[in-house]
């Protein structure tokens, strides 16, 4: 990534891993899956549904155990000093996101 990044003169200011947040999301996806089973077949063949369940079902797994990534990049342009020193910012105050903070 630095070598795409920095001879356009951009700055890379921060890298999380997001892999446990969007093991998450796709674990909320699966529930609100199985809740619309009725619909879905309605609308698919058995095939895509099973296909749909493994596809959520192994995509958690695959990211809990570590064997999938996902990172978030923050970059700007070499000269933007307008930045948090921390991330203190992102934690202040109730989390309402319904992840710990």
């Amino acid at each position: 990534m630095l070598r795409i990044f920095e001879p356009s003169r951009f700055s890379i200011l921060d890298v999380e891993n997001l892999r446990l947040h969007y093991a998450r999301t796709l674990e909320h996806w699966l529930e609100r899956f199985e809740h619309n089973i009725g619909k879905i077949a309605a609308l698919f063949d058995d095939r895509f549904v099973r296909m749909w369940r493994m596809y959520l079902a192994g995509s958690i797994a695959t990211f809990k155990v570590g064997g999938l990534q996902l990172f978030q990049v923050v970059f700007a342009r070499e000269s933007n000093n307008e930045i948090p020193w921390t991330r203190r910012h992102l934690y202040d105050g109730e989390c309402t996101s319904g992840f710990p903070a």
